[in-house]
């Protein structure tokens, strides 16, 4: 026992004040979860009590196998809207099994080490779809804070959605819109200061207990779902269906790709949190969760990753060690088994209430309206683009979409910084220029305005794909004088850069002229060697500096 506690709490030494640290911050974890993962999952349309099922066996498995000591694993509002869709179209039942599926997917990614790949997601991208996200959540709870029948719950899209509570605002619940309309003010007005008892709760709680005691015509868990069964649930692998996993893929994918996202994220923020404690292992945080998903659902779980809001909520409360995820699962297990008979009573404007609440958190309003305010245009078409197809279409074309969109706007931003330029255009004599030239020292500068029967040019950056026609479209290829070209600054050459060099020597040669690279970094000269330019170049053809360059190359007949 000793040992797994040592493995749970990391390298630090395990006593009683850190089982009683992390102990404390679990239990407080516990409590915002509980009433969380049943909100989650009413919101998707599967019995609340698979999100708790969900919290307690993903959780505990994240925690015990993941790269973050500080990441809590549960149901998130991140991926309400996909497992939304696959509810839709194929039944609460397609949700096991599509978590399984993303799970292998998980690990997979993390054992081929994706972790670093998908850190580098446009940072734009990602709060574009979380914007998305957090509107379509938003504006899916507004039928049940407002109490109204007669809706149709098979609507998926944003758009429908709107015009179907239009429609129906007539059957309004009055008791139902004033007991979740008091509880988004009240959570708003809780959170406005750090408190260690979490505002959910007690929306939970005192929702409840009104709905209870005063008998209020207001729509239950219970009256929706049936009761929630307070018992440990029983292994089963019966969701297993080859014919629904072909048609989940795609899904499963995009699950996994978002559950890698969002998890890494968290624990770059938990990170960022804390002082003197290991940085996340973001490869073992991929195979965690994977972990996780693929264990979870035997017990009646849905997807899961891990939860920013409730990580940052177990540092705040002293969490050091994974041993806070593990007592948070500890405390949801128990609150199922002691209050699952309750929950059946929480009326279903509280939850819409609490996700309300949770859909303008995951969305950083005051963040997300300063970099409407304050990024370039192209920025916020990234922004925009990704945040309105979200809402409107898909996630999954919505992440599509952004990084896309990025890659163009990076291409199109390294195209137009020059990737080489003549050296004396920016060289004034005695002068203390500015731009290319003034990395060239004046005697060098000197000795090349001496040799106006050579060309200077300067390479740097990258000779890519992106910038090898600009390249060769700048060297002047009507001037047959020799070519010096100092490669200095040029950090890679790949393919496209080394077929483009080669042009440039070929055409060169033919016309009787010669070219000459001077100061090639190793790396960029083993590659030309691999392809044969340096063999194309000929004798003389790299020189370590511009004056062994000139050396090489006899003046004109009658220079002085």
């Amino acid at each position: 026992m000793s040992q797994f506690l040592a493995l749970l709490s990391g390298p630090s030494r395990v006593d009683r004040s850190t089982l009683a640290k992390n102990a404390v911050a679990g239990v407080i974890v516990g409590l915002i979860a509980f009433p969380l993962a049943i909100a989650l999952t009413v919101a998707v349309g599967v019995p609340p009590i698979a999100g708790l099922y969900t919290a307690i066996f993903a959780g505990g498995l994240a925690s015990a196998f993941g790269g973050s000591r500080f990441n809590i694993t549960g149901p998130t509002a991140a991926l309400v809207p996909l497992l939304l869709h696959v509810v839709l179209i194929h039944g609460p039942q397609a949700l096991p099994l599509l978590a399984m599926m993303a799970g292998v997917l998980l690990i997979g990614m993390g054992l081929l080490r994706f972790g670093r790949v998908i850190r580098y997601m446009p940072a734009l991208v990602v709060v574009g779809f979380t914007a998305g996200i957090a509107i379509s959540i938003a504006t899916g709870q507004l039928n049940g804070l407002l109490g109204l029948s007669g809706t149709d719950p098979g609507l998926e899209h944003f758009h429908e959605r709107i015009v179907d509570t239009a429609r129906h605002l007539r059957s309004i619940t009055p008791a139902a819109a004033a007991l979740g309309t008091a509880s988004v003010v009240f959570l708003f007005w809780w959170q406005q200061s750090a408190r260690r008892v979490p505002g959910a709760l007690i929306v939970i709680v005192v929702a409840t207990a009104l709905t209870f005691f005063l008998d209020l015509p207001v729509e239950t868990v219970a009256s929706k779902y049936g009761e929630l069964p307070h018992s440990f649930p029983r292994p089963s692998l019966a969701f297993l269906n080859a014919g629904l996993a072909f048609d989940l893929l795609p899904q499963a994918l995009a699950i996994a790709t978002l559950a890698g996202v969002e998890s890494l994220l968290s624990a770059v923020v938990a990170d960022g949190m804390v002082v003197g404690y290991p940085r996340h292992d973001p490869d073992r945080e991929l195979i965690g969760q994977g972990i996780a998903n693929v264990v979870a659902p035997i017990f009646g779980a849905i997807p899961a990753t891990a939860a920013i809001a409730r990580t940052a909520a177990g540092i705040r409360n002293g969490a050091t060690s994974r041993l806070t995820g593990v007592f948070h699962a500890l405390t949801v297990l128990v609150l199922t088994l002691l209050l699952g008979g309750l929950a059946g009573h929480i009326p279903l404007t509280a939850l819409a209430a609490i996700l309300i609440v949770v859909a303008y958190g995951i969305a950083d309003v005051p963040e997300l309206m300063k970099l409407l305010r304050g990024s370039p245009r192209e920025d916020l078409l990234v922004l925009a683009g990704t945040m309105i197809v979200t809402v409107v279409l898909d996630l999954t074309f919505a992440i599509a979409l952004g990084v896309i969109t990025s890659v163009v706007l990076l291409l199109r931003r390294l195209t137009a910084v020059p990737v080489v330029a003549e050296i004396l255009a920016d060289v004034a004599d005695g002068d203390d220029v500015e731009g290319v030239g003034a990395q060239v020292p004046l005697d060098v500068a000197a000795l090349m305005r001496s040799r106006p029967d050579v060309l200077f040019f300067t390479a740097q950056g990258i000779i890519s794909f992106h910038s090898a026609a600009a390249f060769e479209s700048l060297l002047p290829s009507h001037d047959h004088r020799p070519l010096i070209i100092r490669m200095r600054d040029v950090h890679h050459v790949d393919s496209s850069g080394l077929l483009t060099l080669q042009g440039i020597i070929e055409h060169r040669h033919r016309v009787g002229s010669r070219v000459i690279l001077t100061e090639t970094p190793p790396a960029v000269i083993a590659a030309m060697e691999r392809f044969g330019l340096v063999a194309a170049l000929r004798e003389g053809g790299v020189a370590p500096s511009i004056e062994a360059a000139l050396a090489t190359i006899p003046p004109p007949v009658g220079a002085k």
